[in-house]
């Protein structure tokens, strides 16, 4: 099979194998002018009230939904209802901050139920409604969905080169091209889920909240969707965060083909080297990390593992796990553990990776993002040309990406525009902000989605009053990552403060052990502490937050919680508080002396919650599991 990077009719029925995250490789834009502006009828206020949603768990999110024309040449046409969530200002509302996390076709309601406190607390945004929706075509926004999530999951992880009757089988069931469906399903609406649309749409929840202007936070493709908005509705930006900058517009078709393909050659050689350099976090580690990956990935081809699904472990769910996790090194423990484990017989972690970058949920449902994804693309213009001399293009391709540009020959690049079935003439908005809001873009030297090559290219388009932030570290998208970019980006939004020119920031350190750690009390029947970056990662839970260990015990929580809460009080550790930072699962805090420790306790029966997806696969099972935190103040 083809790596995932060399499939490049990417916006056909090879484009449900593609990133959602980010940008896809092989898509570009064409050069045009901007979209005119087009009225809109007047949108009356928001009818906030409580979210009947399970991915909201807290009652003091609220939640909307606005009307919107399908296509705003006829404003008085089809429709489309959006899905709105905010978390409202706590202090005297200054106005909204809007979001948008990426994709495109990523859910923006998602990205602000799972991050809207973070953003509250760690910006300082107490002053402003935190506003997040599904963009048009995306999830509970009139999601697109061309195929089925059977037919989707049967064009997962195939190979393309099968080695056994099982992969023939799985080949032939794929369904039949997806432009064909889509078109078949929607007809020529599709123009109308073009990012210059979403961008309007953007005006328009402006409009609904009553506010002259907005606050804007948006993420790798979010950042894109951000300028585009700039350039229709220069005078609404009030401060503008472009984090992990998208900005295809102008791309030559080499570098429409390289940019992505070989930011993430670079990450898997940065993660290659640290897995070998530090054995003790890196359950892949070998004297030649690269060679043993190869090898894996070779053999997977040619003898997948079986889950216990009933799915295949092959060597397109390496390389999508592998993928996934180069996107942030909080997931490095987390694929080095996932590929030792496949390689004795155990694949579900890797399909834990693999599944959750393509959206597939444990039942085999899937959300839109994948389809979106395409459509969007298509409708906003962005393209995969063909190059003049496909041959040449393809040998630099593989002489710059070695390993994930092995495979590309020049028949890769045959019909590589898809768009022109599914969206004929679908022309991108060209970046041009002419109004003076204050505009900070984020690139990261090491990010494989984005390259910073966009980041300065934005930077440019948005005009005298926008200032370039370089990242320095690993990883795509840098806002609650790095307390130096969170900081910068709350400063422009709260303050409206522009960092100085040429400014840049380095991976925050990791949290320290403290000194007094080994003298914490470890009450009786718990296991000694340990370190288990694994663990730690699938929690989420970066060395960079905090300080932690775990341990073990055969106790359920709230025997646990006890014990800690006797051992610490006899130790002089007073108790501050218990939390719930996950549904139902209890920790309690403690002051130990200046500093702060707490216990999260989780029980085998809490392993089914949403909020710990994968924590099975990396715990000893059957026992509760103790995690023990110090967070530096």
């Amino acid at each position: 099979m083809k790596r995932r990077f060399v499939v490049v009719a990417v916006l056909v029925t090879a484009l449900l194998l593609a990133a959602c995250t980010g940008p896809s490789p092989g898509v570009t834009a064409k050069r045009s002018t901007p979209v005119s502006d087009i009225s809109y009828p007047t949108t009356g206020p928001l009818s906030w009230g409580t979210c009947d949603d399970p991915e909201v768990v807290d009652s003091e999110f609220e939640c909307a939904t606005l009307t919107v024309p399908l296509d705003y040449a006829v404003p008085r046409g089809e429709t489309i209802d959006l899905a709105l969530i905010r978390l409202p200002a706590v202090d005297s509302r200054e106005g909204a901050v809007v979001t948008n996390p990426g994709g495109p076709g990523a859910s923006g309601f998602d990205f602000v139920a799972s991050s809207a406190f973070s953003l509250q607390g760690e910006m300082g945004l107490y002053a402003f409604d935190i506003v997040g929706f599904d963009p048009r075509g995306v999830d509970r926004s009139g999601g697109l969905r061309c195929l089925t999530d059977a037919e989707v999951d049967a064009s997962m992880y195939l190979d393309y080169t099968p080695d056994s009757p099982e992969e023939e089988a799985l080949l032939d069931a794929a369904p039949a091209d997806f432009a064909t469906e889509c078109l078949d399903e929607y007809d020529d609406t599709l123009v109308h889920y073009s990012t210059a649309n979403t961008a309007r749409d953007i005006d328009a929840i402006r409009a609904a909240l009553g506010d002259e202007q907005i606050s804007y936070l948006g993420i790798s493709y979010g950042t894109y969707l951000g300028g585009v908005y700039a350039t229709l509705f220069p005078d609404r930006v009030r401060a503008m965060v472009l984090d992990a900058a998208f900005d295809p517009v102008g791309d030559t078709v080499e570098e429409t083909y390289s940019t992505q393909l070989v930011g993430f050659e670079n990450a898997f050689d940065n993660w290659a080297t640290w897995c070998q350099d530090t054995p003790a976090e890196c359950a892949f580690a070998t004297d030649d990390v690269g060679a043993s990956w190869d090898a894996l990935f070779d053999t997977l081809d040619t003898e997948p593992v079986k889950a216990d699904d009933g799915r295949w472990a092959n060597q397109a769910v390496m390389d999508t796990a592998t993928t996934a996790a180069l996107y942030s090194d909080y997931a490095w423990p987390l694929l080095g553990t996932a590929l030792d484990q496949v390689r004795n017989g155990d694949p579900a972690a890797l399909f834990r990776l693999a599944d959750g970058y393509v959206g597939r949920a444990d039942d085999g449902t899937y959300s839109t993002e994948q389809q979106s994804f395409s459509i969007i693309s298509c409708a906003s213009g962005f393209t995969s040309p063909t190059p003049d001399d496909a041959e040449a293009l393809a040998e630099d391709l593989r002489e710059q990406a070695p390993r994930f540009g092995d495979e590309i020959t020049a028949d890769d690049f045959s019909g590589a525009d898809g768009c022109s079935t599914l969206t004929p003439d679908a022309e991108p908005v060209e970046i041009a902000y002419t109004g003076d809001a204050p505009v900070v873009v984020v690139g990261g030297e090491n990010d494989p989605a984005t390259p910073i090559r966009w980041a300065k290219e934005m930077t440019a388009a948005m005009g005298s009053n926008a200032r370039l932030v370089t990242y320095t570290g690993e990883g795509h998208g840098f806002v609650l990552i790095s307390r130096c970019i969170t900081a910068i980006e709350a400063s422009l939004i709260v303050s409206l403060e522009l960092p100085a020119d040429g400014t840049s920031c380095d991976p925050d350190p990791d949290i320290e052990r403290p000194d007094w750690w080994d003298s914490l009390p470890l009450p009786t029947g718990v296991s000694p502490w340990r370190s288990d970056p694994t663990v730690l990662g699938t929690l989420g839970i970066p060395p960079t937050f905090a300080y932690a260990q775990i341990a073990y015990t055969s106790l359920n929580a709230q025997a646990t919680l006890e014990a800690f809460d006797t051992a610490m009080q006899s130790a002089g550790n007073d108790r501050l508080d218990r939390q719930q930072p996950f549904d139902e699962i209890d920790q309690s805090v403690y002051a130990v002396g200046d500093d702060v420790v707490s216990i999260l306790v989780i029980e085998p029966s809490d392993l089914d919650s949403p909020d710990l997806v994968g924590l099975s696969e990396v715990v000893a099972p059957g026992m509760t599991l103790i995690v023990q935190l110090y967070f530096p103040l």
